[in-house]
Parts: C-alpha cells; sequence; structure tokens
C-alpha cells in the first residue's frame, strides 16, 4: 500500500530540462523527502531521453503526455496522478531555497477557507516579479498600465495589487501555486481551453466563485529564472493575447473585450 504523503508537486516540461535537474535538486535538499512526491508531466518529447536521464539521478515520477497539452492539460493530467492532500504546481525553472512545505501545510491548516495559496516569485538576484500575484483583470486596469505607464510608476506599480487585507489576491501564478487535491477537483482543475497564460487567472477566480480565498505568501519567496520555455517572444505574445482574448470572452463583459482587441490592434496590428 502506498504511505500517504502531504504534496504531491507537479512540474510540467516544455524545453525546460535543463533546468528541471537545478528545481529538483534544490527541493530535495531543502525538504524532508518522506513528505512530498514529484510528478513530472512531460509535454515535450524531444527531451524524453534527457529526462529519463534525470530519473537516475532524482526520484520523481515521470509521465509522458505523449504532445504538449499545454500548461493546464499537463498540470491536469499530473494530479490524475497524485496522492497528496496538497498540490503544489512548480515551474521547471525554480530554486527552491530554504524549506516551505511545513509553513505551507500550516496555513491550510490554520485556515479552512483558504484555496489556493502562491508562494512569492522572484528573479535570480532577489527582486520580487511584478506579475506573479494581481487583481481580476478588467479592461480598466489594462488601460492604465499600458496608457498611463507615469501613473503606474508613481502608484509603485503594484496600486491595484496590493489590497487591504494582507495577502490578499484575486490571482496568484500557476509557477508556485498550492491547492487542497479536494477544491482543485471540486472546480474541475485548470481549464484546458487556455493554452497558456491566464489559465491561473481562471483558476483562482472559479477558486473564489466556490467562496474560498486566495493569497500569495509573501514571506516565502521562490526564485525563478522565468521565460525559458518559449521559443520566441512573438510566439509568446501571441499566446498571451490569445488567452487573453479568451478570458475576457469567458469572464467580462463583450464590451470589453471588444474594446481591448481594437486597442491591441492599433498597438501591434493584430
Amino acid at each position: 500500500m502506498d504511505r500517504q504523503i502531504d504534496f504531491s508537486l507537479v512540474i510540467v516540461n516544455y524545453r525546460s530540462g535543463r533546468y528541471l535537474a537545478g528545481a529538483l535538486e534544490s527541493l530535495g535538499r531543502a525538504e524532508d523527502v518522506r513528505r512530498f512526491e514529484v510528478i513530472v508531466v512531460n509535454n515535450d518529447s524531444d527531451e524524453s531521453r534527457l529526462l529519463a536521464g534525470l530519473q537516475r539521478v532524482f526520484s520523481f515520477r515521470l509521465i509522458e503526455s505523449g504532445e504538449n497539452l499545454g500548461f493546464g492539460g499537463g498540470n491536469n493530467l499530473g494530479v490524475q496522478a497524485a496522492r497528496g492532500t496538497i498540490v503544489g504546481f512548480i515551474n521547471p525553472d525554480t530554486l527552491w531555497g530554504e524549506a516551505k512545505l511545513e509553513a505551507i501545510a500550516r496555513l491550510f491548516q490554520s485556515d479552512g477557507a483558504l484555496g489556493a495559496r502562491g508562494l512569492s516569485l522572484v528573479t535570480l538576484s532577489g527582486q520580487p516579479e511584478r506579475w506573479s500575484y494581481g487583481k481580476e483583470p478588467t479592461l480598466a486596469r489594462l488601460l492604465r498600465h499600458n496608457l498611463l505607464p507615469f501613473l503606474d510608476h508613481v502608484l509603485q506599480g503594484q496600486a491595484d495589487v496590493l489590497p487591504t487585507v494582507p495577502e490578499a489576491a484575486d490571482w496568484v501564478s500557476g509557477g508556485a501555486l498550492f491547492m487542497r487535491k479536494e477544491v482543485f477537483e471540486m472546480i474541475g482543475g485548470y481549464d484546458e481551453r487556455f493554452f497558456l497564460y491566464f489559465e491561473d487567472v481562471d483558476l483562482c477566480r472559479r477558486v473564489r466563485e466556490r467562496g474560498y480565498t486566495v493569497r500569495h505568501a509573501s514571506s516565502l519567496p521562490l526564485s525563478h529564472y522565468g521565460g525559458k520555455s518559449h521559443p520566441s517572444s512573438e510566439m509568446q505574445k501571441k499566446n498571451f493575447f490569445a488567452s487573453q482574448d479568451r478570458y475576457f470572452a469567458k469572464h467580462r463583459p463583450p464590451i470589453e473585450r471588444t474594446v481591448l482587441r481594437f486597442c491591441r490592434f492599433v498597438r501591434y496590428g493584430f
């Protein structure tokens, strides 16, 4: 019989195999390996041999998806194999640093209404990543960030991110996101129609719609290389805008999506 563990850490790999060894090594060095399992979902068949080699050094379950399922689809596949009561979604291009799992477990144990908890993503130099958590995306917020950068700077860039409730957020990044497995399954997991980007924003919105809270843990940093799986900045931008359109179509008034697409066409030509 499989022993009970606290955490299932799901890592989706796509063109990130060269960073995965560092993530696994740092995790194993910082944490008690008896309380967690690592599930790596490989969305990149070109790196299958590399990941099989890593299995000879590190302990993790490797699931070959057979195709690129996207970030949400890969994580959903990983959770199907998860045995932990808490699932954590971790980017492969991260470095764990100090122990965090005990503190995360206590946060969930002390707050039954906690639905999702995100770690504080920081650069390798220790600077906070700006978009590791935030408020609900709206047309008004996007226009302010894009058309009024000076005002955004004066307001220190996080004016409509920093809430009155400590560590409260509308969404946290899927690159370092923890949930009770039962809550994840209750809301249906990630919406796989979001191939890349906004799947975490959508997930957290559905968590809040079920009456749970979303929090970011500023005291628990996770170092992140960032953007290492994108083939090009142009493809990254197209994936971002496609998911942005889908999110606004799913959750925002139609007029907001129409104005958003018009503004994007004026600025970018597509």
